[in-house]
């Protein structure tokens, strides 16, 4: 009894850990309202003045979702901060779909991480 007690904690541990990696690894939250949708700001364009970001937002889910808010965080070349921003799309994101906006980060920028902060799901 105790060895099918503690193979199911290790189970129970060894599973909210992959999800906690997982999720954090797919830019997403653990809350229902978020874990439907994936979020990309890899599409970097450095101007001479400024850097603009294409953030991609994807429903992966067969709901709809609505004000999708996104936090973004803009590195230089070294891997320190230069921003955090947050970016909310106000239109409505379809059952499996994706949309994308542009977002102005400086011009030092050379990588940012995106998450997605909460959404309105149907």
């Amino acid at each position: 009894m105790k060895a099918l007690v503690r193979l199911i904690l290790l189970v129970v541990i060894f599973g909210g850990i992959s999800l906690f990696v997982i999720s954090k690894l797919n830019h997403t939250s653990l809350s229902t309202k978020t874990i439907d949708l994936g979020v990309d700001c890899s599409e970097i364009d450095n101007v001479l003045v400024t850097s603009t970001v294409n953030v991609v937002v994807k429903n992966h889910s067969s709901r709809s979702h609505k004000d999708v808010s996104v936090k973004i965080i803009a590195f230089d070349e070294a891997g320190n901060q230069l921003k955090e921003k947050y970016t909310t799309f106000t239109r409505t994101l379809a059952p499996n779909s994706s949309f994308d906006k542009p977002v102005t980060l400086p011009a030092e920028t050379k990588r940012c991480d995106c998450k997605i902060v909460s959404s309105q799901p149907d």
